[in-house]
């Protein structure tokens, strides 16, 4: 009995320690799947099977993520059907306006190359002999993002007044439902 009592114990440890290896090369051959499945695409958009770009994990890589913002931004600049470039000389104002009807509406970003600058959004009527006009935000700012929607029919658009020593430049992008852009 002794014999095989032996050979028991010897198999017995033989048993886990061939679990052990066939459990190091399963753990193995599944870090080597994820890695060519998953991170490769996701991480390095290297796909060498096509399926990370199925599953949307090409996608998930930094030069895609920044090809995406970097499109998005210049989308954000091109979807504007409108651009102006309003230069203000040292203590001077100018004004930029916008034909619109009632109803119309017209989203816009400005932005300028330093200072801030005193802004008077508003509109006036068309031939309207009491100098009414209705405004729609006064500050002080260096850039302004929104839209806004022409409460009556006139032109609508911003005063800018630069009260700093030396000259600013504005760049003005807008899109939405109006005619006649121009300087004042």
């Amino acid at each position: 009995m002794t014999t095989q009592s032996t050979q028991n114990q010897t198999s017995q440890n033989q048993t886990p320690a061939k679990q052990l290896w066939l459990a190091t090369a399963a753990a193995f051959v599944i870090g080597l799947v994820t890695l060519v499945l998953v991170i490769m695409p996701a991480e390095y958009n290297i796909d060498p099977t096509g399926l990370g770009f199925a599953l949307g994990l090409t996608a998930l890589s930094p030069e895609k993520l920044a090809e995406v913002e970097a499109e998005a931004a210049k989308a954000s600049t091109a979807s504007m059907d409108g651009m102006a470039t309003v230069v203000l000389p040292a203590a001077s104002g100018k004004e930029f306006k916008l034909e619109m009807t009632t109803g119309e509406q017209v989203d816009f970003e400005w932005i300028t190359d330093g200072d801030a600058v005193y802004v008077d959004m508003h509109g006036e009527p068309f031939d309207d002999p009491t100098g009414y006009f209705k405004s729609y935000a006064v500050t002080t700012t260096g850039e302004m993002k929104g839209s806004f929607t022409a409460a009556f029919d006139g032109t609508h658009g911003w005063y800018f007044r630069n009260d700093s020593g030396s000259e600013i430049t504005i760049q003005l992008f807008f899109e939405g439902q109006y005619k006649n852009p121009k300087t004042m």
